[in-house]
């Protein structure tokens, strides 16, 4: 598969590389938006060389369980400056005594040890600022990641919140969260060869930063399954306007970079409130 890079355009879903496991309540969930809304969000992020998924595993997952043949994407050069990798941080919501936690790492056949140089596959934190690490022998990332993957499935039953890798270490010493642990950030290189080797990371193994990430694009699915597909959705992007959003507006979420958001006014009451109250202020803004 070889697309031209930064370009928003539509793919054959059944091509795309997801890099991650997904989370069957979220494709569920998708799954079920999709059919109801009856259309696709936000495009789904793509190395234009590879078809590797950098983000957008669980909309590629529900449009191939809708049979939807094509799926807007945006296509980047995943070793482009300009797409970060970074990971994410799990905040644990119920307490687990150190002996019990160290007897499940360790039935796993995992060293867990307190912080020094060596590397480590995952870091546990604190909220007394006490720190340990997880260690593994093994350098084989689908060996030790399949073993991390085994382990924090029985975390989550401690209730995880994800948050930003950044973030963890705050959340956790202000004793928002009695502890927390991160797991070792990937390289691109790691990632590509994971998909290539038909390897798929454990959920949340990665969370990417790509400048300029093109939002709220409603693609209808009508579109998606007809035969002039590509030109359909040249029409629909040509009949509305981009807008820039900086860094930290609350969107689904808040993002690290500047994003782009696709604006057609039909289509006001569906984007979030808290995205057109930016519009309303910024707007305001220009006016004085």
């Amino acid at each position: 598969m070889t697309l031209k890079a930064w370009k928003i355009c539509l793919a054959q879903t059944e091509t795309l590389k997801p890099h991650e496991q997904s989370l069957p309540y979220f494709v569920a969930k998708l799954r079920e938006e999709i059919k109801k809304d009856k259309c696709v969000i936000h495009p789904v992020i793509v190395d234009a060389a590879t078809g590797l998924v950098v983000d957008g595993t669980h909309r590629v997952e529900a449009a191939l369980k809708l049979r939807i043949p094509r799926i807007p994407v945006y296509t980047v050069d995943y070793f482009s400056e300009k797409v970060e990798l970074h990971g994410w941080g799990r905040a644990v919501t119920k307490k687990i005594t150190m002996e019990t936690l160290t007897s499940l790492i360790k039935s796993f056949g995992f060293s867990f040890e307190n912080i020094s140089s060596q590397p480590y596959a995952v870091k546990f934190l604190w909220s007394d600022g006490v720190s340990k690490q997880i260690y593994v022998e093994d350098s084989d990332i689908p060996a030790t990641y399949s073993k991390i993957n085994l382990l924090e499935k029985q975390l989550q039953q401690l209730g995880i919140k994800y948050v930003r890798d950044k973030d963890l270490e705050q959340l956790v010493l202000t004793a928002e969260y009695p502890f927390g642990y991160m797991i070792r950030q990937l390289t691109k290189k790691e990632v590509l060869e994971s998909v290539l080797d038909d390897y798929r990371l454990p959920p949340k193994s990665t969370r990417h930063v790509v400048e300029d990430r093109p939002m709220f694009i409603f693609c209808p699915v009508d579109i998606l399954y007809s035969d002039d597909a590509d030109e359909r959705f040249a029409e629909w992007l040509d009949e509305g306007t981009w807008i820039d959003v900086p860094p930290g507006v609350e969107l689904d979420r808040k993002y690290d970079e500047k994003t782009k958001v696709f604006f057609r006014e039909e289509l006001r009451s569906r984007y979030p409130t808290t995205l057109m109250d930016y519009f309303k202020a910024a707007s305001e803004q220009k006016i004085r």
